[in-house]
């Protein structure tokens, strides 16, 4: 009985201290940029910073009640603030003071203004709120308080849910938004969780440096309020707030510095929010190695063991079911050539250095054929390289605000290499890292493919001849239009070499004896095949690199001898 109380104690204080009051904290330092905001935003670190657990409940309790006593304490200076005022009337100086705007006491300019009655209303709220919790959590054999901590149980759960599939979007939004030396910590992490995701199948892999972040988005909020307030600061600490990545906060502000303020708030709330449950996980799970641990705990694939977790049932059938094995079917059927056509068009739009390792992949993938193991370990290398390419593309962005004088004359070499400059690189940087993410999702597949086929002695036999039947007419059609294309491919490749040849150079010209091959020999060796996919290969890595801009100055420096013989091969 002692224990079911405990549990709604903690949830009422889990449900109105984690989500209510910090909310109605938050509003109340947004309302204005002063020393009185900047301790309601400090309540509301401390309180989302506080833990959950017996030992806490008394510190919790002293938090709660020193945010109504500063509630009340506000209130009464705001009031006697304005009295004084209406009773010495404008030339009361001491109103318009520079210390008094930072302290945060605001007049009524006029009968209009209402910003003193926010202030006011959301200041009594968050008293409300926290005596509320003070006496909920004193009185939990009340029926009032049980029944009201059971019908907002399902609600709170869910909430957490939410904040768990959510947090790594929001994570990229902070990182991206405004891209800095502040929001790159951010970004790195979601690529090394975007990593982990796709080789373990990991949704934990999203949160595996949760604390430093957690503590680094809290010290950056701080930063960035304390450079808010209506302080005259000197010329060097305002070059060096813009080269770490601060700025001021106004209704003039742009979207994206607006973005990632906002979004940076919200990842810190929930973040904090779930915290208690990423602790208890990472306990649990660094334990798994024991056996009989092993048994009795879920599996290591975070995404069921946060439902298991939440009392949503075991999602092990999503790897190793049939749902996701006509998933993983459908993708290799459609999703993997739509990542080569994505890549190789990334390639052709964006044609560097670095585009060119793309369509590397491409053409090893088209030429080798590998298995389902090597490709699942250049999927791993390919993702990286797109991750490593994005932060690149990141940090010279940062660096381009700087130092545009020096990196402005060698734009041609960057260029060259895969590095531009954008006006707003979030979005190169989100398309960027999307690219990433359909590599990742091929791995994912592929884990639960292995996983598949390690488990498919200990499968019980399935009697659904309905889905076989419809997997079957996939695979049946496939089957055919391979076949149709299998006996068609000397003609379409005749075809193709024909049109090669046909075009003036010296490169086309052996393009013609390979069709001599095709067209007076009876069969067509293997060594043929290769030969002439690896000619094409490196005739069309000829014309991609010459199209790069560095090679193209350097070919019209050299004099129109070079063009024109590069004219006559290609």
């Amino acid at each position: 009985m002692a224990g079911g109380i405990y549990r709604e104690r903690r949830y009422m204080w889990t449900f109105l201290g984690r989500f209510v009051l910090p909310l109605l904290l938050v509003g109340a330092s947004l309302l204005d940029w002063s020393l009185i905001s900047l301790t309601n935003l400090l309540i509301f670190l401390a309180i989302q910073l506080s833990g959950t657990t017996r030992g806490n409940f008394w510190r919790e309790f002293v938090l709660l009640w020193c945010t109504v006593l500063f509630s009340l304490i506000v209130i009464v200076a705001q009031v006697v603030f304005n009295i004084l005022w209406c009773i010495e009337g404008n030339e009361w100086n001491f109103a318009d003071s520079w210390w008094a705007k930072l302290v945060g006491l605001v007049r009524i300019q006029t009968l209009g203004s209402r910003s003193v009655i926010f202030f006011a209303v959301i200041q009594l709220s968050v008293a409300l709120v926290a005596f509320v919790e003070v006496r909920g959590n004193s009185n939990g054999h009340d029926s009032c308080w049980s029944s009201f901590s059971s019908s907002v149980e399902q609600i709170g759960s869910q909430l957490r849910i939410a904040c768990f599939l959510l947090l790594p979007a929001i994570q990229l939004v902070v990182g991206i938004s405004h891209p800095s030396w502040i929001s790159l910590p951010f970004f790195i992490c979601s690529c090394i969780g975007l990593v982990d995701w796709s080789l373990k199948s990991n949704f934990l892999g999203f949160f595996r440096w949760w604390r430093p972040l957690l503590i680094f988005a809290c010290f950056t909020i701080c930063l960035l309020y304390v450079y808010q307030l209506p302080i005259k600061q000197p010329s060097m600490v305002l070059i060096i707030a813009e080269f770490f990545g601060l700025y001021k906060i106004s209704m003039k502000s742009e979207l994206p510095e607006i973005c990632s303020g906002l979004s940076l708030l919200l990842f810190f709330f929930m973040l904090s929010s779930v915290k208690r449950d990423l602790e208890e996980m990472n306990s649990i799970m660094s334990i798994e190695d024991n056996t009989l641990v092993q048994q009795l705990l879920p599996s290591r694939h975070s995404i069921s063991f946060i439902e298991s977790r939440y009392g949503m049932g075991n999602t092990d059938a999503i790897l190793q079911g049939q749902a996701f094995r006509i998933f993983s079917i459908n993708f290799f059927t459609y999703g993997f050539p739509v990542l080569l056509l994505a890549l190789s068009l990334w390639s052709f739009n964006f044609v560097s250095i670095c585009a060119f390792g793309l369509l590397a992949y491409v053409g090893y993938v088209l030429y080798a054929f590998p298995s389902l193991f090597k490709l699942h370990r250049l999927n791993g290398l390919l993702l990286v390289f797109i991750l490593l390419w994005a932060v690149s593309t990141f940090v010279f962005n940062v660096a381009f605000t700087f130092l545009h004088k020096e990196l402005k004359k060698d734009m041609v070499i960057w260029e060259t290499i895969g590095l531009w400059h954008y006006p707003i690189p979030g979005l190169f940087l989100f398309a960027q890292f999307c690219l990433g993410v359909f590599v990742a999702i091929c791995n994912l597949v592929n884990n639960s493919v292995f996983v598949y086929l390690s488990n498919e002695e200990d499968r019980p036999v399935n009697d659904d001849t309905t889905a076989e039947a419809k997997e079957d007419t996939k695979v049946l059609f496939v089957a055919t239009l391979a076949w149709c294309l299998r006996k068609c491919s000397r003609a379409i490749t005749l075809v193709l070499i024909f049109l090669q040849a046909m075009r003036p150079g010296y490169i086309h010209a052996v393009y013609m004896c390979f069709f001599l091959f095709y067209l007076l020999g009876h069969s067509i060796t293997r060594k043929i095949r290769k030969a002439l996919i690896l000619f094409c290969g490196a005739h069309f890595s000829l014309l991609y690199l010459l199209q790069l801009d560095l090679i193209s100055r350097l070919l019209e420096q050299s004099g129109s001898f070079t063009i024109s013989f590069l004219s006559q091969i290609v």
